[in-house]
C-alpha cells in the first residue's frame, strides 16, 4: 500500500470500493443497476456523483477518527 492509500482522499476511497466489488443487491445480474462488469469505486464516482461525495465524507470521517486513536 503506498502513501495515497493510506490518506483518506477520493482516489482511496475510489480504490476501496473498487476493492470491495459491487454489492450484491445492485448488480444487473440480479436485478440491479450496476453493470457487473465494472469497477464499482469508479462507477460511482462518474455516474452516481452525488452519491459517491456523501459516502466519501463519511468515510474520511471515520478513517481520521480510526487513525487518531
Amino acid at each position: 500500500m503506498n502513501r495515497k492509500d493510506e490518506r483518506p482522499s477520493k482516489i482511496s476511497y475510489e480504490r476501496y470500493l473498487n476493492e470491495l466489488g459491487i454489492p450484491e443487491e445492485q448488480k444487473k445480474s440480479n436485478g440491479g443497476h450496476i453493470p457487473d462488469y465494472v469497477k464499482y469505486g469508479t462507477w460511482l464516482r462518474v455516474n452516481e456523483a452525488d452519491k459517491f461525495e456523501n459516502d466519501y465524507q463519511e468515510w474520511k470521517a471515520k478513517v481520521r477518527a480510526e487513525q487518531n486513536l
